[in-house]
């Protein structure tokens, strides 16, 4: 490996050796460095070959700007080399190549560059139509970049959710020192980095400041944050976006010593610090994507923080002064600098050309590289005078190209601020910031050390007053002596070099030139957003991070218009690429737990998954529930129906709200009884059915479904939005426990925990009761019928649900009372033929279509209830789908979903199960309405392997006790 002697600016640690594969060669690299900096140590110059032309790409910067570093690592493709970490082991493979980088049997393409004009994908290839599909899957398999491996697994994901007073996007001097200014006042702050440190710019630069190098004084200010106990860093860390009340993502990718791959983060900050500095500007001319061109930035960089030289003689095209500073100080790395041409004709720092002199460095004012020479790699450079009247070769194998800098306002766009073209920068900026956000650093325009820290403190400062950490006169002291000391540098103002043309890129990751925004502004498509969709510049993995800032400067010049006319495309996030399996998260089994878990768990309960709840599915060994079935039918048995939404109404208008809610009349529900109703989407559509009881007056309290009671609220909520009623809604679901003892027996057992007249005479079928158990727990008592056996549904305070269980099943001991679980219950309620929503219904099923029709009260259309106009339309609706009871022919049941086919789908079955009380297997399915007529036979398809057939007939329902006889003695 070719190092230059270590200096103290050196990410690198040489006592630790990396060993790693690149294609069937084993390599070595440090510890600190990238895969991009291992191979380029090793002397891999072409990493990778262009989507369309195949032509040869290779080290151009180092923070993943362009698609050239591209790479499959370890199985994973699209990894940006030059921002992954080396880590022992590690298996890279270049991609998008056939054969190898350097000899791609493709190349041969970049020949009929002609061939493929802009849009010639959108214009060509449909006529004749017979030859489309041909051409259709060629284009999709030329398409994308890599080949996904279904295999790959990721590493372990993770995800953080903060609350910041202060979150700083930037971990450069300028966020560092806003960090810093608002630590200072007691705040909590949030530093988000995308590099492995903090530092910014000042990482890798030797020039002094105030007595010392500048990445020394940004190590120190780096350490000081960190010992700061209410300022958190978070390095290797992109911000991806910027949302409404400053809710900032990013993506943080895990390091060898942390315990994650990748991490998703939320911060909700009361102020939000944007300080994500520059990068360069491309230099637009011809070839201008050669390996052996580079960003001099990333040249520098190489030699501080990588201990690389970038070549052996180069030459400097630059338009800022940075530019001029990285040429001398790569001189006295060993770097021979054949000459430095800045396209600025005046405006250059003083200092900078003093040391370009000292070292006898030629400096061409005014000139720009026009031309890189060679095929694989850089030869020569033909340099140009911007007007283009005059020219030179000269021999080099690197070529350090930067039309200028270019502001990272990535986050900016997304918080919608509009940005205008700033003559003196030549940057595009925001034209104003809303309060709580604010901007600082070189992402303004400040270029000299005192300007940008001076900034940040000035942005950590207002921050912290919008906070009211601060008060606001201090903070504007600070803007004050930044304005009145201080002046944004003057940026560069040339576009791309003379004679750009058929081989200027603007586009690196699909190689769009000068030429194709030329064709498209000839046919009209002369806008940054049509020519973006046109040429598909910039929609490439990388995104706007090349053609971002150079593609408005660009179109405006092919429209003869001055700069800044044309706005920048839309950005959109995530600003970084992210595995889904990190918006996913770790796979964690988040859920909730009844009152009831415990004690159940103790009786020998097996908890299933059930939406965001853990419930006993069944007990003990039997996943059938016979067993727990046959004693509800003979004896008694408990359940715990905690999940079941539980609400209190109240108010002058409580009623209304029921009554536009819910289909049936609810000025008919009496004190002491239940009645059962159901709500509807407004496409008339089942969304959820339950009881309600008149408590007191104007006040109600009723029950929904499990899946409902989270959205109920909302659901009254919106549907009354338009209406000044006066009504209170509370959720008592999570505070009250629902416990069902049911079974032939179960009166004996309640009558036993209380004083109460229980009897069936003074506690009715469809009855509500209050009173108190053991005369100490209230219970609010409705007498219902789901299982089809007498059923007591008794809710009580959660936090005595665990005592009232063990009551009962005290109380039941001598009459046989066990738990049953959700599988019995779903087979008990089948026998009876109750419905459950998104279980016997989907999203076209209507109230009739299920035979509930009978609930929905035809006369109260001055209710607006939700649903009636579309229950109106489909009650006499033909050829819908119907629910029908079904009886198989056979032992086995087939599975729930099976479909039922006669020459085509007639339906499917909702649930099928053997029934022990019954002894047969019965079900309830949807099925055509010319097969719901009892005695039509269906034919019942089971996918499998091998698939399977069942024959089954329609049957009334319900299956048990079809006159409840059971339910109501």
């Amino acid at each position: 490996m070719n190092r230059i002697a270590p200096s103290p600016a050196q990410r690198i640690h040489r006592r630790h050796r990396v060993s790693f594969t690149y294609g069937n060669r084993l390599l070595e690299g440090y510890r600190g460095d990238t895969v991009a900096t291992a191979l380029f140590a090793n002397g891999v110059r072409i990493f990778s070959r262009s989507l369309k032309y195949h032509r040869p790409r290779g080290l151009y910067s180092l923070d993943g700007e362009s698609s050239n570093c591209l790479m499959e690592i370890d199985g994973l493709p699209n990894m940006r080399a030059e921002q992954v970490p080396l880590r022992s082991g590690m298996q890279v493979r270049a991609q998008n190549v056939w054969g190898s980088p350097k000899r791609d049997l493709l190349g041969f393409l970049d020949a009929f560059h002609w061939a493929m004009p802009a849009g010639f994908y959108y214009r060509l290839f449909h006529k004749p139509y017979r030859l489309w599909p041909l051409f259709q899957n060629l284009i999709r398999r030329a398409a994308g970049a890599g080949t996904v491996n279904p295999d790959w697994v990721p590493g372990r994901t993770d995800e953080l959710h903060l609350n910041a007073d202060v979150c700083v996007v930037g971990g450069g001097p300028a966020g560092m020192h806003a960090a810093k200014a608002a630590a200072q006042s007691g705040l909590r702050v949030v530093v988000l980095e995308a590099r492995p440190w903090l530092g910014g710019f000042y990482d890798w630069r030797t020039a002094r400041y105030d007595q010392a190098p500048l990445f020394e004084r940004s190590r120190s200010l780096a350490r000081e944050l960190e010992g700061l106990a209410n300022v958190r860093i978070h390095t290797s860390c992109t911000a991806t976006g910027l949302y409404g009340h400053n809710l900032v993502t990013a993506v943080q990718d895990g390091g060898p010593e942390d315990f994650f791959y990748q991490r998703y983060l939320e911060i909700r900050a009361r102020a939000v610090v944007v300080a994500t500095g520059c990068t360069e500007r491309p230099l637009v001319f011809e070839h201008n994507e050669r390996p052996g061109v580079m960003q001099p930035g990333c040249a520098h960089r190489l030699a501080h923080t990588y201990a690389l030289l970038p070549g052996t003689s180069a030459v400097f095209s630059v338009g800022h002064d940075l530019g001029l500073e990285a040429a001398a100080d790569l001189h006295d790395l060993g770097l021979q600098i054949v000459c430095v041409a800045d396209c600025r004709p005046d405006g250059h720092d003083p200092q900078r050309v003093a040391a370009l002199e000292e070292r006898n460095i030629p400096l061409l004012k005014g000139w720009v590289a026009a031309r890189a020479l060679g095929r694989k790699g850089v030869e020569a450079a033909v340099l140009t005078t911007t007007d283009g009247n005059a020219t030179r070769t000269v021999t080099c194998d690197l070529l350090a190209a930067s039309a200028g800098l270019s502001p990272l306002t990535g986050l900016l766009s997304l918080a919608r601020l509009p940005l205008a073209y700033h003559e003196r920068t030549g940057f595009f900026l925001p034209t104003s910031m809303p309060e709580g956000l604010y901007a600082a650093g070189r992402l303004l325009g400040y270029d000299d050390p005192p300007a940008i820290e001076l900034s940040g403190t000035a942005a950590g400062r207002s921050a912290a007053a919008q906070c009211g950490a601060l008060d606001v006169g201090t903070a504007q002291e600070a803007h004050r002596q930044l304005k009145d000391r201080h002046r944004v540098m003057r940026g560069s103002k040339l576009v791309m070099a003379p004679g750009a043309n058929a081989k200027s890129f603007v586009c690196f990751d699909e190689d769009v030139t000068v030429k194709h925004l030329r064709q498209a502004v000839s046919m009209g498509l002369d806008v940054p957003e049509l020519a973006k969709r046109f040429t598909a510049a910039g929609t490439g993995p990388s995104q706007s991070g090349i053609p971002g800032h150079n593609l408005p400067l660009i179109m405006a010049h092919l429209r003869g218009e001055s700069a800044g006319t044309l706005r920048p495309t839309t950005v959109r996030p995530p600003l970084k690429p992210t595995l889904l399996a990190t918006y996913a998260g770790h796979p964690m089994d988040i859920h909730k737990k009844t009152p009831l878990h415990e004690v159940q768990e103790r009786s020998g309960a097996v908890f299933h998954r059930v939406g965001v709840w853990k419930r006993a599915r069944y007990f003990r060994d039997d996943p059938t529930g016979r067993d727990e079935i046959l004693n509800v039918r003979r004896n008694v048995g408990i359940f715990d129906g905690s999940t079941l939404g539980k609400f209190r109404i109240f108010g002058p208008d409580a009623e209304k709200a029921l009554q536009r809610v819910y289909v049936s009349d609810m000025s008919r529900v009496p004190a002491g009884k239940l009645k059962y109703s159901a709500m509807c989407t407004e496409d008339g559509c089942l969304l959820d059915d339950g009881v309600v009881t008149r408590v007191g007056e104007n006040e109600y309290y009723f029950t929904t479904s499990t899946s409902r009671a989270g959205a109920t609220v909302e659901w009254f909520r919106y549907h009354s939005r338009h209406e000044d009623w006066r009504y209170h809604l509370v959720n008592l679901t999570d505070a009250l426990a629902s416990i069902n003892l049911a079974g032939p027996k179960a009166r004996e057992v309640l009558a036993r925990l209380t004083d109460a007249d229980v009897s069936n005479e003074a506690f009715p079928f469809m009855g509500y009761r209050t009173f108190r158990l053991q005369g100490r727990v209230p219970a609010r008592v409705l007498r219902l019928g789901f299982v089809g056996e007498l059923s007591y549904e008794i809710h009580v305070p959660s936090s005595m649900a665990a005592t009232v269980w063990q009551w009962l099943l005290e109380a039941g001991r001598p009459f046989g009372i066990r738990p049953f679980g959700l599988e019995a219950q779903n087979v008990l309620r089948l026998e009876k033929g109750h419905v459950i929503i998104g279980q016997e219904s989907e999203i076209r099923t209507t109230l009739i279509d299920l035979g509930l029709g009978f609930l929905w009260d035809r006369t109260k259309t001055w209710a607006k209830t939700v649903g009636a106009p579309a229950l109106q339309f489909a009650e006499n609706q033909k050829g819908r789908l119907k629910l029908v009871g079904f009886q198989v022919d056979g032992t086995r049941p087939p599975l729930d979903g099976s479909i039922v086919v006669d020459g085509s789908i007639r339906g499917h079955v909702c649930t099928c199960r053997h029934s022990p009380t019954l002894e047969k297997p019965i079900g309830l399915a949807l099925v055509h309405e010319d097969l719901a007529a009892a005695g039509s036979r269906l034919h019942l398809f089971e996918p499998g392997d091998p698939p399977e057939y069942f024959d089954a007939v329609v049957v009334p329902v319900p299956f048990y006790d079809p006159h409840g006889k059971r339910m109501k003695s």
